[in-house]
């Protein structure tokens, strides 16, 4: 797993990017897909505007993406928290890892 958070123009930016072997992928599959979710408050939107597309996505999903997950904050706090947040739920999704 690999968070960054960088500044973009309007604000902060979280990249989520997770990479599984075939072990991990096994046990995510066995133990149920995770649902990962991230703080809605202060988000910015793809486009810029609002509303934002989506507030959660199964951790498989972020897995598939090559560039991982990217969110957009308004403050770097907001950013800094969100990370925080992705982090914890993904170690969760492996307690063993």
């Amino acid at each position: 797993m690999n968070i960054d958070i960088v500044a973009v123009a309007q604000g902060w930016q979280v990249c989520l990017v997770v990479c599984l072997d075939r072990g991990e992928t096994s046990e995510l599959f066995v133990a149920g897909d995770a649902l990962v979710s991230w703080p809605t408050e202060r988000m910015l939107s793809a486009s810029g505007g609002g509303p934002f597309e989506r507030s959660s996505m199964f951790l498989s999903e972020v897995v598939a993406r090559p560039a991982g997950l990217a969110l957009a904050y308004e403050t770097r706090d907001s950013a800094e928290r969100t990370a925080k947040i992705l982090a914890y739920q993904v170690r969760a999704a492996f307690p063993g890892g």
